[in-house]
């Protein structure tokens, strides 16, 4: 119990007291909560684990930046004008909800970017705690958080990068205080974000995860754990994953296809594809997220409350996140044998709907399996999609996506030969995948696409700057 309190005490620290303005100013009351947190191991340990516990929030990747607010603004849910959500679905971002849901947003990353700052400044003050190869494992993660959270405020909040990458975007922070930074362009942002990915890679060179894969099982000791469970943190993996994915969206390909082709080469034995029977034969512990290919998730408890809250059949049109039925069908384009269409989607015998809603993220039986609460932030198959975007010719395009999908139940009768729309198969990829977890609207942003079909009318949504960029939030923008 002692160490318990002693783990709460210190994350309290860790994500409010230190993280003000004044966090590491020679004052008696601070220098003591700041000896007190790094005088030991597992000080940094929950100074590292209160970022990854505030960054899933609702208003992050728990829900926001994931399942919700951020899908439906990709058009993937059918929200007329009597839905709650429809002034996000319109990218009405003067509408007082939006304004303070992308409030709450901009003010969670940073203030997580801030507590990776306070913990970067720790290990350089106090480096007598840690063993040399501790410290880098959570040195490399701090800096690859940093990277990753103004990586995706860049996406959200930034210019089209395609067409404007001189414009300006967002601060990036790099130091341990409350105090606004200049605001920099889209291409500075994205050269620091690299320069951070650059950094994370090298401390984690040595990554367990790089010799024994995730280590999905739980020891005895606080200390090894910590270095278990490596698909819940932004392993080396993970890192190489983000490198491939910010190069894409700066447009530097040839980057972006050796970092895919990296991680394609030398993960795979450790991050295999879903086995089938865990899918079709899955039965009440069914794979739905397809657990073992994800290089980067998150552990979030209240991911079944999300799921209910979003999703559950029985919740009143005007809240549930469902598409249009014939909208469903036209993504997965007919085919009932592709695993992600009826395991995750179906009409529940629980409600009054007579579509199919959305069971991605529904809970199972097996209350210990260890993928229950993952939140999948990064995938294999993203790799794939992004080293045949960026490969130089087309077979072998063809062939990465053809891994992927026949790996998703699309084998003989369903393959691409040569000829096909190849950009327009990536983006069908992209539809399917990664429902429900916030990729599709920045791919829309990256290619710069200038309309979109929307979620609700068989018509187009005329996109351009000022449905892809969110305005910065009036609490930044009141103050410079």
């Amino acid at each position: 119990m002692k160490t318990y309190i002693k783990h709460i005490l210190c994350l309290l620290i860790c994500v409010g007291v230190l993280s003000c303005d004044d966090y590491l100013d020679v004052q008696p009351e601070d220098k003591f909560l700041e000896e007190q947190l790094f005088s030991n191991e597992e000080g940094f340990y929950t100074a590292l684990n209160g970022v990854y516990a505030k960054i899933v929030a609702e208003n992050g990747y728990g829900g926001d930046l994931t399942m919700s607010t951020i899908e439906i603004m990709a058009q993937q849910y059918n929200i007329d004008f009597q839905h709650s959500k429809f002034p996000y679905a319109t990218y009405s971002y003067t509408d007082g909800a939006v304004q303070a849901k992308f409030d709450n947003i901009w003010t969670n990353m940073y203030t997580s970017i801030l507590n990776v700052n306070n913990l970067l400044l720790g290990l350089e003050l106090y480096p007598e705690v840690l063993s040399a190869d501790k410290e880098n494992i959570i040195a490399g993660e701090a800096y690859a958080l940093r990277a990753m959270l103004h990586f995706d405020l860049l996406r959200l909040f930034g210019p089209i990068y395609s067409t404007n990458a001189q414009d300006d975007a967002i601060p990036y922070y790099t130091e341990s205080k409350a105090q606004m930074a200049e605001m920099l362009t889209a291409e500075q942002v994205i050269s620091k974000i690299l320069a951070d990915l650059e950094s994370a890679e090298t401390l984690l060179e040595n990554d367990p995860v790089r010799v024994d894969g995730p280590l999905k099982s739980v020891g005895e000791d606080y200390s090894v754990n910590f270095f278990r469970f490596r698909n819940l943190r932004l392993n080396y993996f993970a890192v190489k994953a983000l490198q491939a994915r910010v190069n894409l969206y700066a447009g530097n390909n040839e980057a972006a296809f050796l970092a895919a082709n990296a991680v394609i080469d030398e993960a795979s034995v450790f991050f295999p594809w879903v086995i089938d029977e865990e899918v079709v034969s899955g039965g009440a512990n069914i794979d739905r997220i397809f657990s073992t290919e994800v290089l980067f998730a998150l552990d979030n408890t209240e991911l079944y409350n999300r799921q209910s809250r979003y999703f559950e059949a029985s919740l009143e049109y005007d809240n549930i996140l469902a598409p249009l039925r014939d909208r469903l069908g036209e993504v997965f384009e007919g085919y009932n044998q592709d695993y992600r269409f009826p395991y995750s989607w179906f009409i529940s015998n629980e409600g009054s709907k007579d579509y199919e809603t959305f069971f991605k993220f529904a809970d199972i039986e097996d209350k210990d399996k260890t993928s229950r609460f993952m939140q999948p932030l990064i995938r294999m198959s993203e790799m794939y999609y992004i080293a045949a975007e960026t490969a130089e010719d087309e077979q072998t395009a063809l062939d990465y996506l053809n891994t992927v999908r026949e790996e998703r139940g699309l084998g003989d009768g369903t393959q691409l030969i040569p000829g096909v729309d190849l950009q327009n198969e990536i983006f069908k990829e992209y539809r399917k995948e990664f429902i429900g977890e916030g990729q599709l609207f920045f791919y829309y942003k990256r290619k710069n696409i200038s309309s979109i079909q929307s979620g609700t009318t068989s018509s187009e949504i005329g996109m351009t700057a000022a449905q892809y960029v969110v305005p910065l939030p009036l609490s930044e923008t009141d103050y410079r």
